[in-house]
């Protein structure tokens, strides 16, 4: 088997490593950064036992003069290498063998010149077969932590390190070769990751940003298209950064959000625009000495990526803000909407459509139909196909200015038969649904009253005739229809103004007409929406194919409206589907 002690003869490498002085990391945290955005289930960097106790033995022997040796922790060490020998490895072990190397330097001068050696075998060894042909076939696609950990981060480690080993300043190409694939193969071209490995965004750009920080003592890390995809990561980042500091779609803030990664990141990867959103996005104990700036100055904060089937709607980057963030890499869509320091709704979105009873099963992915951003509104439509040549088209609104989110699935059948519509909306943790007495809308609260939420093509009164319902269930917020004539419109109007809760709100299903003949609502739906006397909103949506039709005395087109009145009572479109 290869072995470096052997290729070289002798030690004269490994005594010049025992008598350097240890490397100081320019980066903040254990070993280097290696305590930054650990992936969930890890509250603290991995490291061997064998490794905890050299440490401590070091430093207990060292001040007091004698000479740090132990048998005992040789043989454990060499337990743990039998163990690693062989065995597919995770990212806890890619965390162990960082640690390790790391301590490298320092155990030169605890350790047998045998078992040092065969240790750094183990090393070279799993950062070579992490990055060569002995690897899996897909090893950044399936696995792109570990493959960046090892591949990347690990040889480059080695490399710099160790210099004067051959076997180790071999590596850095190598490195650098799986450093540069990661950002451009794993990223969409401008910086964001697919929906399937969002949860890994920050293990990775800590991953990256250590290596970006030890290319910058040596040869760069990054192809020049890598390091562009690296620095819009880091935008990213902040984007998808909740109040409190932790990452979208997480279980929660860790006892501190890495502050230390967000500094290096910055300074490695970000500019000025980054600066000055961080400023407005991260909370305590974040510090900025930037001067404040105003938000028109900077890039957008929505996002939509077709590639990466993730899309951001959010109102401002200053907090505290809304936030809507969709993943639909797969029929179930996962959705999170964050208000101030609560997540009201985090988890899949649940729809279930049957036709005269019959139970539709999905027969496609989702389909990006529309998308638009601009001042007023960020405006997300998505279409997947069910069985029965059935489609469902849901939209997502979420008004800026007039601090609104409406959420809606249209049911296109066929036009015949019955359809039953359940939509469920999973609800974070500490959020209540209290239900008004006598109408059918109701409160989210969690720490603070979040989103008054009214079920629009409902009755309002309770009273009135019953066609389906919204309730808080085991699953969530639940929505019932029921409706004939194979066609449904079920929208959901959430107020995200906590200062209009407590003012009377009413809504209406309006009479939508064409060719002076009244139309069902399996054709067409228009509603009105008043949260106080100058606070009102048209809504319309078809269901049928498009027609010239009326509805308060405008007539409509399109396929979908969102306004809002005006004082003079005219409509001013905030988003128009043609």
């Amino acid at each position: 088997s290869f072995s470096i002690a052997g290729s070289l003869g002798a030690c004269p490498a490994r005594d010049r490593v025992s008598s350097r002085r240890p490397a100081r990391s320019s980066l903040p945290g254990a070993a280097g950064g290696l305590d930054w955005a650990l992936p969930d289930g890890l509250a603290e960097p991995p490291a061997p036992d064998w490794l905890l106790r050299a440490g401590r033995l070091l430093e207990t022997r060292s001040r007091a003069g004698q000479a740090p040796s132990d048998p005992a922790i040789e043989k454990d060490l060499l337990n743990w290498l039998g163990e690693a020998a062989g065995g597919a490895p995770s990212v806890d072990d890619a965390l162990d063998a960082l640690a390790t190397c790391h301590a490298m330097p320092r155990l030169a001068a605890a350790l047998s010149r045998e078992v040092w050696w065969a240790l750094l075998d183990h090393l070279v060894l799993t950062a070579t077969h992490a990055g060569g042909a002995e690897a899996d076939d897909r090893p950044l696609e399936d696995n792109p932590l570990l493959h960046q950990l090892l591949a990347g981060e690990l040889a480059l480690t080695l490399a710099c390190l160790f210099p004067e080993i051959v076997a180790c300043r071999k590596l850095q190409s190598a490195a650098r070769r799986a450093l540069s694939a990661g950002p451009v193969d794993l990223l969409d071209g401008e910086g964001l990751l697919h929906a399937k490995h969002l949860p890994l965004l920050r293990p990775l750009l800590a991953c990256w940003t250590r290596c970006r920080a030890i290319g910058s003592k040596s040869s760069r890390c990054f192809s020049t298209a890598a390091e562009n995809q690296y620095e819009w990561l880091v935008r990213h980042a902040l984007r998808l950064t909740r109040a409190d500091g932790s990452h979208v779609f997480s279980d929660g803030a860790s006892p501190a959000w890495p502050v230390e990664l967000f500094e290096a990141a910055l300074h490695f990867g970000g500019d000025e625009d980054d600066e000055a959103i961080a400023a407005l996005v991260l909370p305590k104990p974040w510090k900025s000495n930037r001067k404040p700036v105003g938000e028109h100055t900077l890039p957008e904060p929505a996002n939509h990526s077709e590639w990466a089937a993730t899309t951001v709607l959010r109102r401002r980057w200053a907090r505290p803000t809304e936030q809507f963030t969709v993943l639909y890499d797969e029929p179930a869509m996962r959705v999170e909407l964050s208000c101030g320091k609560d997540i009201v709704f985090r988890g899949v979105w649940q729809f279930e459509v049957r036709c005269d009873g019959k139970l539709l099963t999905t027969a496609s992915d989702w389909d990006e139909v529309c998308w638009i951003s601009d001042e007023d509104v960020d405006y997300l439509e998505l279409e997947i196909e069910l069985s029965g040549d059935v489609r469902l088209q849901r939209s997502i609104l979420l008004a800026r200015q007039d601090r609104f989110l409406l959420l809606a699935d249209a049911v296109l059948g066929d036009g015949r038969g019955e359809v039953d519509y359940r939509g469920c909306l999973p609800l974070g943790g500490g959020i209540a649904f209290e239900p008004a007495e006598e109408s059918r809308e109701g409160l989210l609260v969690g720490a603070k009253r979040r989103a008054r939420v009214l079920p629009l093509a409902l009755p309002e009164w309770r009273g009135e005739k019953r066609i389906g319902e919204l309730a808080h269930t085991s699953d969530g917020l639940e929505l019932r229809q029921s409706q004939g004539g194979g066609r449904l419109f079920a929208p959901l109007f959430a107020d995200l103004d906590r200062r209009r809760h407590r003012e009377k709100c009413t809504w209406r299903q309006l009479t939508v007409a064409e060719s002076l003949q009244i139309q069902p609502p399996e054709v067409a739906a228009g509603y009105r929406v008043a949260l106080s006397e100058h606070r009102q909103w048209l809504i319309y949506r078809s269901l049928a194919p498009k027609a010239n039709r009326t509805l308060l005395g405008h007539n409509l087109s399109t396929e979908m409206l969102v306004a809002r009145f005006n004082r003079s009572g005219e409509v001013d479109p905030l988003v128009e589907i043609e």
